[in-house]
Order: structure tokens, then C-alpha cells, then sequence
């Protein structure tokens, strides 16, 4: 089970913008507000004013949204955060951090996974852990993978990119039909972007290496009349090495699929199920400190010996005190400063090729820029006038004579100014 430390985004039911497919219902959505509150796990979400009780009912007038988080329970000598994401109040949720033992496949060893679902169960909402797969053209050695494979290693398959993958997943995995697989656009220039780095590294250290990685949606539909989403990114690694014994070459490939998140609701529903999947995924955040040391232990991994399979694995030393300093309450202040952060993103500079590209991509995402005094922050498009709250809560309207200065008195609002990005 998880433990929970709420910030609360209060997202207006009517007039929220959705997922791209759900523009054209999106838009027939009436005007309304988006909020953001912050509280702790220990604390109760206050009673609203008389006088925001009678404006505004949370359920018919919007929805609260609530950052729940998720740990790790075996790779620290006590509980860890690992990640964190905005799910709906009420919800229930399970899952967190997982380590397989250092026999197994390593691209599968530590593997982030949650479950959670609507009060009524109907809409549910899945992030899935990691795959890995490895294959080789020489016989010899592809047998000695298949060997592995039936051991808990790696499995054993040719190369497939995203698209691929998704229509596998959802006939096999998910029971599911998928159509309109597409490209995810959007982000496929920011993985581009980690690929060549990998690429230079490669080649500055003599390897034959090429990464190359594909991100892509698929729509989803099960013989029960449900309808879904599935995103889904995967990563190949090309290469070639010399084979002594026949003097040519042997090409490997390793292929990791390391993101898969799928949503499943009534056809009628839609719209509100897009919305909590979209959410949770842009609201996404991993603990820095979890994850560095994660990616130390693995990095350490290869000089340590270890005698038979391992049933827990224990960070110790050095990255279980670094843990239990940052558990102080100031460290965590710290994290929740650097959760906040992350919303601004838009604030970057660059030249007008940059600032055309950011705004095209934009588009797509269906998000705007939107700025205050601290910066500026990608908000949902649509939307007339927005505010800030100074501690990364944020009201969005279309509204006429609606003012949260004025809604909210108890509370202190900023307006921001739309802003390219």
C-alpha cells in the first residue's frame, strides 16, 4: 500500500480540457475553474466558506485532485518515496517499487507499477511495470538467451518499436483490440534528443551502438464495450560486434519497453477518464533522491559479488544515510519546492526557432504559457484569465465577473498574463 501526502488540484468538471482525441467533446463543455490546493498526509482539507459553499459543490462544480504517493519498501532499510502523481479524491490505489533478484533480467529488475480506480470501479487506470527483451543472429548465442529466458532472464524477441508493441500488447496483455495506433508527436523530439546523446557517447568510446526510441497511442476497445488508451514508449539498442569464429560480425539488440500506461472506462465516460489519464500523466514526478541512489546501486552492481539469488535487496552505506537525511523536515520541503519546479518549465529561453517549435508543440498538447511574478508554467489551453496562488496552485476560468480574490477572500490569488512560450 501507498502513503499519501495530498496537494490537492481542484480541476473544474465543466469546460476542462482533455486528451487531443477528446477535443471535440472537450469543447462542448461548459466554462468553470481550476484550483490547486496543498496539504499533508496527516492533515483534513478544510471546510470551504459559507460563501463558497453556496457558489461552488465539489463533484457538480469540480473535482479535487489529490498527489498520491508511491514507495519503495524493499531497496531502503525503511520505506522510501519513489514517485508521486495527481490522481481524484477517492480513488483507490495500490502499488509502488518493486526489486527481482540480481539473476534476473536487469532492464526488469527495479520496476515502478500502480493501479487505481474510480469509487465505482468503472474507470481504471494502470501504470505498468517495465519489459525487457534481448536477440542476436548468431545461433549459438540466441540459444543461450532462450536458455536464460526460461530462468528468469530476459525475454527473447527481434526488434519491435511502439507501434508495434501496442498492437501486440492490447490482443495479448489486455484482451483489448487496438486501432488508430499513432505516433506520440509530441514527445518524440525530446526522446530524439536522448538518443543522439547516447549515440555521441557511444561512438566517443569506439562502440557500434545505435539507440533509437518510439513513443505511440493506441485507442483501445474490449469485447464488453469498454473503451481505453494505451501510451506506450520503447527503446531499441543496435549493435554490432566482430565474430571471431566466423570473421564476420554479430549484430545484438536489446529492447526495452520502459513506459506503459493504460486507462479503461465506459464509452459514456470518456471524457473524464482522459482527463484523470492525462493529468496523472503530466503530474508524474520520481524523488531525485530515490533515484539516485537506484542508479548507483545498478551502476555499482557489476563489482559486487553476490552468492545466489537475492529475495530482498537493501541499499545500505552511504545512499541509506543520504535517505534518512533527506527524510528531515526540511529535506522534504525541499522536494515538494522541487515537484513545484517542474510546472515551470516554460520559463526557458531560446532563439524564435526554439520559441516556434515549443509553440507548435504546444498546440498539439493542447497547453498554454502562462506567467506570474516566479516565472512562467504550462497551463491547459482554453481558457481567458488565470491565477496563481504563490505555492503551485493554480484557477483556471472562462467564467464572466468569476475572481477567486473575491470567491476565495480567505485566500491570496494573483493573476498571471498569457505569454508565448
Amino acid at each position: 500500500m501507498h502513503r499519501q501526502m495530498m496537494t490537492a488540484l481542484v480541476i473544474a468538471m465543466t469546460g476542462c480540457p482533455a486528451e487531443p482525441a477528446a477535443t471535440a467533446a472537450t469543447t462542448a463543455a461548459t466554462t468553470a475553474a481550476t484550483t490547486a490546493t496543498t496539504t499533508t498526509a496527516t492533515a483534513t482539507t478544510a471546510a470551504p466558506a459559507a460563501q463558497e459553499e453556496k457558489m461552488f459543490r465539489e463533484g457538480s462544480d469540480y473535482v479535487v485532485m489529490e498527489r498520491v504517493r508511491f514507495l519503495d519498501r524493499m531497496g531502503f532499510d525503511q520505506p522510501v518515496e519513489a514517485f508521486s502523481l495527481l490522481l481524484p479524491r477517492g480513488w483507490q490505489s495500490d502499488g509502488g517499487v518493486t526489486w527481482k533478484g540480481v539473476q534476473t533480467c536487469r532492464g526488469e529488475m527495479v520496476a515502478m507499477a500502480m493501479t487505481s480506480r474510480s469509487p465505482d470501479r468503472a474507470i481504471q487506470l494502470d501504470v505498468l511495470p517495465p519489459r525487457s527483451f534481448q536477440w542476436t543472429d548468431d545461433p549459438m548465442l540466441l540459444q543461450t538467451m532462450q536458455v536464460g529466458a526460461q530462468h528468469g532472464g530476459c525475454g527473447v524477441n527481434t526488434a519491435f518499436d511502439a507501434l508495434q508493441y501496442a498492437d501486440g500488447f492490447a490482443r495479448r496483455d489486455l484482451g483489448a483490440t487496438a486501432t488508430n495506433i499513432r505516433a506520440d508527436t509530441a514527445r518524440l523530439p525530446t526522446s530524439a534528443t536522448f538518443d543522439e546523446q547516447a549515440n555521441q557517447i557511444a561512438r566517443q568510446f569506439g562502440n557500434a551502438t545505435e539507440q533509437r526510441t518510439t513513443i505511440a497511442y493506441a485507442d483501445l476497445q474490449w469485447p464488453d464495450g469498454t473503451q481505453g488508451l494505451l501510451h506506450t514508449g520503447v527503446t531499441n539498442t543496435f549493435s554490432r560486434q566482430p565474430n571471431m569464429l566466423t570473421g564476420g560480425g554479430t549484430v545484438m539488440t536489446t529492447t526495452n519497453v520502459f513506459h506503459t500506461v493504460v486507462v479503461r472506462y465506459p464509452v459514456a465516460r470518456k471524457v473524464e477518464a482522459l482527463g484523470v489519464f492525462e493529468t496523472a500523466m503530466a503530474s508524474h514526478r520520481i524523488n531525485p533522491v530515490w533515484r539516485g541512489a537506484k542508479e548507483t546501486f545498478l551502476s555499482q552492481l557489476s563489482t559486487v559479488e553476490h552468492a545466489g539469488a537475492m529475495e530482498r535487496i537493501r541499499l545500505m552505506g552511504e545512499q541509506s544515510r543520504a535517505y534518512a537525511k533527506s527524510a528531515s523536515d526540511a529535506s522534504d520541503r525541499r522536494l515538494r519546492d522541487w515537484e513545484n519546479r517542474q510546472h515551470n518549465t516554460a520559463a526557458g529561453s531560446g532563439g524564435s526557432d526554439d520559441s516556434q517549435h515549443r509553440a507548435f508543440i504546444q498546440t498539439i498538447r493542447e497547453v498554454e504559457t502562462w506567467k506570474d511574478d516566479s516565472g512562467g508554467v504550462e497551463l491547459s489551453a482554453g481558457y481567458d484569465q488565470a491565477w496563481s496562488r504563490g505555492d503551485g496552485s493554480y484557477i483556471l476560468s472562462n467564467t464572466a465577473g468569476f475572481d477567486p480574490r473575491a470567491a476565495f477572500q480567505d485566500q491570496t490569488w494573483t493573476q498571471m498574463q498569457r505569454t508565448k512560450p
